[in-house]
């Protein structure tokens, strides 16, 4: 029989495989956690600290995963989220957080459990030490100043107290309710060092006899009193809801500039409306010697909206108080604005009386007074100076010609060189000795400032600002004399 002529047939169901034989790949999450164990090290009591632990998901299909904190100490211990879903490749930082109660070893158990079949439980360690740490304590001499009866002014004095063994921060004050109360002294932004006290001087003015309320709020760092609200009553505490004034503000401006503020979001809770709207000035930008820098001023000062005209660079604080229809006036809402410039270069002059006309000067380095083009003055407020445009140029933004100030002269983006920053006193106008105050801002920072005395003619070489050093150097040069009333000699 010849083999090789053989054939066998072999049915199709005889070659497939069986079910087991087949490699499938199956899609599944895997859990990963870090840092393992979580160590809050020494912490200070009662202080929260808090932790990030990192979940991730190293798998090809969605992690679900549940945490819950385990132990005897568990209670010290808090977690931000308790269930999550991971996509693969997803990592999410939870926060926890510890505050020891005392100065004792704690520990804890993160129990995640997860859809991982491979690893469906994983435990991180917890563990920290409560320790010591100087902290400041507010206390308070009463949370609840009475006037009693009262038919005209009368003064009540709150004593704040740092009983702590860290300098105890004030924030700002609030004040809330009836008008009639009003701070006398304000102890905003205090340092308290421990064991001393701040005095905070009350008045309250009745208007009727009908009784007031109102709140202070007094914020601070202590770490578990904060902040603290303190009671005002006079005449009994008549149960009124006053009107509540809100200032919606920037909190930063590019000056000169008019700053646009509005109260449309203060109301009265009990609906006594219209109501009447009250703006007011309560600070502007002020020198060494406390004197005003500006000559700051509201558009309107009884409508729902105005603007302020912020020209000096430094804080301004504004103030509205709204009256209801029935007559009853809000606590006064504040707003804080800081001006800060945004040019690169930002050059101040301001003066102490109220007529004298002084004239700042910008100018490269060597160039004489009004000397032509490259003196940036009041009748050369944009010279050509580079290969920029604009951005390279001076400008004089602002040419006070009759008291104070301020002048400015900014370059946004200063070409390489040095130049000489001068005062000229162009006109007395009846003035005699003026006191003059220059400050060189730079990338928005005060580098220099430095004042003189001055009488008519006097031109004074301020000082020289050299860049890209970005630096500015006093210039000793005695007053000159300078009789030039016109731009630029012929």
């Amino acid at each position: 029989m010849n083999l090789s002529r053989l054939r066998f047939v072999v049915p199709f169901t005889m070659l497939a495989c069986a079910p087991d034989d087949i490699g499938i790949a199956v899609q599944t999450p895997e859990i990963n956690v870090t840092p393992s164990p979580l160590e809050f090290g020494p912490s200070a009591v009662p202080l929260v600290h808090i932790l990030p632990v990192h979940v991730s998901n190293a798998g090809h299909a969605d992690l679900d995963v549940s945490l819950n904190i385990e132990g005897a100490d568990a209670s010290l211990f808090e977690i931000a989220e308790t269930e999550l879903t991971l996509k693969p490749g997803e990592d999410h930082p939870i926060d926890l957080s510890f505050t020891p109660a005392t100065f004792l070893d704690y520990s804890a158990t993160l129990v995640l459990t997860s859809n991982d079949e491979t690893d469906p439980t994983v435990s991180v360690p917890l563990t920290g030490t409560g320790i010591s740490a100087p902290m400041p304590d507010i206390d308070m001499s009463t949370l609840a100043v009475d006037f009693g009866p009262a038919a005209e002014l009368s003064t009540r004095v709150l004593t704040i107290t740092n009983r702590g063994s860290a300098p105890l921060h004030l924030g700002t004050v609030a004040q809330s309710g009836s008008s009639a109360f009003a701070l006398l002294t304000d102890p905003s932004g205090n340092t308290i060092a421990p064991g001393d006290d701040v005095p905070v001087v009350l008045a309250y003015t009745p208007p009727n006899a009908d009784g007031d309320s109102g709140t202070l709020t007094i914020p601070s760092d202590d770490p578990d009193e904060d902040p603290i609200e303190v009671v005002l009553l006079g005449n009994g505490g008549a149960d009124f809801e006053y009107p509540v004034a809100e200032i919606n503000c920037p909190s930063q401006v590019d000056p000169p500039a008019f700053v646009q503020l509005d109260g449309y979001a203060s109301h009265d809770p009990a609906g006594h409306t219209p109501l009447t709207y009250s703006w007011s000035l309560a600070s502007v930008p002020v020198d060494d010697a406390g004197d005003a820098i500006s000559s700051a001023y509201l558009t309107n000062a009884v409508s729902p909206t105005t603007k302020l005209w912020a020209d000096a660079v430094g804080p301004y604080e504004v103030d509205l108080t709204v009256t209801n229809s029935i007559g009853v006036t809000s606590a006064p809402a504040r707003c804080l604005i800081d001006a800060i410039p945004s040019e690169r270069v930002h050059v101040e002059l301001t003066w102490n009386t109220a007529s004298a006309d002084m004239d700042l000067h910008l100018a490269q380095e060597g160039t004489p007074i009004f000397g032509r083009p490259a003196d940036a003055n009041w009748c050369n407020r944009t010279p050509n100076w580079g290969v920029l445009g604009a951005a390279d140029d001076p400008r004089l933004d602002l040419d006070d010609r009759g008291g104070h100030g301020p002048e400015n002269i900014n370059i946004d983006e200063p070409q390489s060189g040095r130049y000489d920053v001068r005062v000229h006193y162009f006109d007395d106008q009846g003035d005699d000795v003026v006191t003059s105050s220059v400050r060189v801002y730079l990338d928005g920072i005060l580098a220099f400032q430095a004042s003189q005395n001055m009488e008519r003619n006097d031109v004074w070489d301020v000082a020289r600002i050299n860049w890209p050093e970005a630096t500015v150097a006093a210039l000793s040069d005695p007053l000159e004399q300078s009789v030039h009333r016109q731009c630029y000699t012929p």
